[in-house]
């Protein structure tokens, strides 16, 4: 089953610190610019604390706390700890925080019907949908999702996000759970009979 901390490893490079750019939509809650902090939006963080946000409690919103909300606002809610293979759930848990779990919901619907699966929206994260997708071939699951979040990115109006976000995408590659590379993604070794060689994959 998939891991969290794996998962947050890879989707915390893509979430650095504080930003308030005035044209991205996650940065305003009510009206306000509040900005976004280690990927937590304003709106989101506006549900955690019950009330409106201020500028300065987003600015100085820590790491701890921001990954405490992640994983219950995105990786719990959508039972992606469900999910047997780990690069699968990163990219779906990569999704949900940078589009948002309705704007992934609404990806996966069109996944799942190339694959002649139909469900509701709300049963996509379900623990039958998720059941439904641990069945699937996991790599063409894979591929299929990578391929519709970059048809949403590029047909955005916001292009001048449009190189992060296709970096943000590059950085989750596909890897077998039993592969050595889900284990080490940069390198393995091997045993030539002499000794250990190490293998840029």
């Amino acid at each position: 089953m998939a891991v969290f901390e794996k998962s947050q490893q890879i989707v915390g490079t893509s979430e650095g610190g504080y930003q308030n750019n005035p044209q991205d939509s996650g940065n305003y809650y009510m009206g306000n610019l509040i900005g976004t902090n280690w990927g937590i939006s304003a709106p989101v963080l506006a549900s955690y604390l019950g009330r409106i946000p201020t500028k300065s409690e987003m600015q100085n919103l820590s790491r701890k706390t921001a990954e405490q909300i992640l994983k219950l606002n995105y990786w719990l809610k959508n039972h992606f700890e469900k999910l047997q293979n780990q690069s699968v759930a990163t990219l779906l848990y990569d999704g949900a925080v940078n589009h948002g779990n309705s704007g992934m919901r609404s990806i996966m619907l069109k996944v799942l019907r190339s694959f002649n699966i139909s469900m509701s929206d709300y049963q996509v994260f379900s623990l039958k949908g998720i059941s439904s997708l641990n069945r699937l071939n996991q790599r063409h699951l894979f591929n299929a999702i990578k391929s519709e979040r970059t048809e949403r990115y590029k047909k955005s109006e916001n292009k001048q996000f449009l190189t992060s976000w296709m970096n943000r995408l590059e950085r989750i590659q596909f890897y077998s759970n039993n592969s050595i590379a889900g284990i080490w993604p940069y390198a393995a070794l091997v045993c030539d009979g002499i000794g250990l060689i190490l293998i840029t994959l």
